[in-house]
């Protein structure tokens, strides 16, 4: 059984994934295949404005939105969709593991304190 896929525009895309979409123009209109599927893909055809089908995990249309937006931005890497989601705290990459949720340096006293 084939998935049903939906096309919206960037921008509508944008608004269900909860942030405002920073861009406006021709660019933000153009249309986004979604669908539902067991293994994630990006297909992009070629092409200034090309058609872009994006096949997703199983999931509530929000969590789909942001995950067709955090493609966007850094799978194709669109500037736009990438604009759109800076700051947004779904979008805020983890720091790497072993550094305080501060996300600076340890100083050489906590970093003494951790050994002992």
């Amino acid at each position: 059984m084939a998935a049903r896929s939906h096309k919206r525009p960037l921008h509508e895309w944008c608004a269900l994934a909860g942030v405002p979409c920073r861009a406006s123009g021709a660019w933000t209109e153009r249309l986004i295949a979604v669908r539902a599927g067991a293994e994630e893909a990006l297909i992009v055809m070629s092409g200034s404005c090309g058609a872009v089908q994006i096949t997703t995990p199983r999931s509530g249309l929000v969590t789909q939105a942001r995950y067709v937006v955090g493609l966007l931005a850094y799978g194709l890497n669109d500037l736009v969709a990438r604009e759109t989601i800076r700051g947004a705290p779904w979008a805020k990459l983890r720091p790497p593991k072993g550094r305080p949720r501060s996300a600076r340096a340890l100083t050489n006293v906590e970093r003494q304190r951790r050994y002992r």
